[in-house]
């Protein structure tokens, strides 16, 4: 026999579903079927070696200085959480051949791993990087950057103390110099 406690209890999931019905979305609800979590089939989306070179290539792109970066606003989590929740198998496959290109030219270049390589040969990989991609407008690498500055400045750190919000932001002067702002503005 199960326990009441345990079928009575809400997560976000079930709550949204509830409110979408009772606000007559039955109907529209039909056309989607729920079945098994997209990366429970698959195993794990990232194996750990992977996530290791995510949490770095990230850090790289978005380094901690006076405001924490990357792997401290939790970006290399947040897309693995993506990837699994919401990420189909092609998209899945194409993050994680980002990431294996990463890996591919750290070798050609370095003779060694991404996580072997210094801070400085790390940033000037990914600067090269960055560079070949746009040049060649590599969907996927965007895709990847994209997924990087989404999880950035949508955490707290990057909302918060990375950008500045100021709900009423005050007079409008279309000219003004950074140095006076500081920071770029959520606003």
């Amino acid at each position: 026999m199960s326990d009441p406690a345990h079928n009575a209890k809400l997560n976000r999931r079930s709550l949204i579903l509830g409110a979408v019905f009772l606000v007559g979305g039955a109907a529209a609800l039909t056309r989607f079927t729920r079945g098994s979590a997209p990366g429970s089939d698959a195993g794990p989306v990232l194996s750990s070696d992977q996530f290791a070179l995510l949490e770095q290539v990230c850090e790289v792109m978005i380094p901690a200085t006076d405001t924490p970066g990357a792997i401290g606003a939790g970006v290399p989590e947040f897309i693995r959480q993506l990837l699994t929740d919401w990420g189909s198998r092609e998209t899945r496959a194409t993050m994680v051949g980002v990431l294996e290109s990463v890996e591919k030219q750290a070798w050609s270049r370095h003779g060694a791993a991404f996580l072997e390589l210094s801070a400085e040969r790390r940033h000037s990989l990914i600067r090269a990087l960055d560079e070949e991609s746009i040049a060649r407008q590599d969907v996927a690498y965007g895709r990847f950057k994209y997924l990087v500055l989404l999880g950035y400045y949508h955490s707290e750190v990057g909302a918060t103390q990375e950008l500045r919000y100021e709900l009423v932001p005050g007079a409008w002067r279309s000219c003004l110099p950074l140095s006076e702002v500081g920071r770029a503005s959520a606003a």
